[in-house]
């Protein structure tokens, strides 16, 4: 059954109100009482905002950040019809438009994404593990991995440094491994080196370790092969320990 045109004029100036407070008077309501619709649908959209992204909350100053959430909700079509996904436009809204915000922290890209990132694991639908035993060798063998993660590469640090102390002199290249625990679905956030990061990208096309070190021998140059060896299998033993490598392809 299909609306009225003035009923469907009607709720997209009301809508069109709550996003921008700006009142039409063609729009028919107590203009007393309409107030309490904008600020009702605000205070959802913004307590979501500030649930997912609290460092980028905690950066702002209180009139940056309702400027910020206000050009968000006032601007930007959502698209999602479920409330946990409007932050990931956020982020996008973020990264999209030329915030003057940005020549103050030029590290905002990042962090909105690396904070997004989080919300976005955690939510995401299971994907199912691969078969894999326990007991293997991480030199000769293919190593399984757990399918729910993200390898990320960032220009700030602003997963191991605090957002206040950020500036543009940080911008460099970091690496940074996010994946969700099988048993608790808590996210979690490993910083690496771009050796590692690397690594596990050739680990995750099942290469084994022995043909991935073959490759990059002729990038990367290594004093002492047998030392570089202990030390990724330490970092394999960690991983293994906090269960993004669970074990050994079968």
């Amino acid at each position: 059954m299909q609306i009225q045109t003035d009923t469907y004029q009607q709720q997209s100036e009301l809508a069109k109100y709550c996003r921008t407070n700006i009142l039409d008077n063609s729009l028919k309501v107590r203009k007393d009482r309409v107030h309490h619709y904008r600020r009702l649908i605000y205070n959802v959209v913004e307590d979501s905002l500030q649930a997912a992204y609290p460092l980028l909350n905690n950066l702002l100053s209180e009139e940056q950040w309702n400027k910020l959430v206000n050009d968000f909700f006032a601007t930007h079509a959502c698209q999602s019809t479920q409330i946990w996904k409007m932050p990931g436009e956020f982020y996008e809204f973020i990264k999209s438009n030329k915030l003057q915000l940005k020549t103050t922290y030029p590290h905002l890209d990042d962090l909105a994404y690396f904070e997004w990132i989080e919300v976005e694991m955690f939510m995401m639908e299971d994907i199912e593990y691969p078969l894999f035993k326990t007991d293997g060798d991480w030199v000769y063998d293919k190593i399984a991995v757990n399918p729910e993660f993200r390898l990320l590469q960032l220009s700030y640090p602003v997963h191991i440094k605090n957002s206040q102390s950020i500036t543009a002199a940080n911008k460099g290249q970091y690496f940074l491994l996010v994946f969700r625990e099988k048993e608790t679905g808590k996210v979690q956030f490993i910083d690496i080196s771009a050796m590692y990061a690397l690594i596990i990208e050739n680990i995750i096309k099942g290469l084994t370790l022995n043909e991935v070190l073959l490759e990059l021998k002729g990038i990367l140059k290594f004093d002492n092969m047998n030392l570089v060896i202990e030390q990724i299998i330490r970092f394999f033993n960690s991983l293994k320990k906090k269960g993004f490598l669970p074990g050994f392809s079968v």
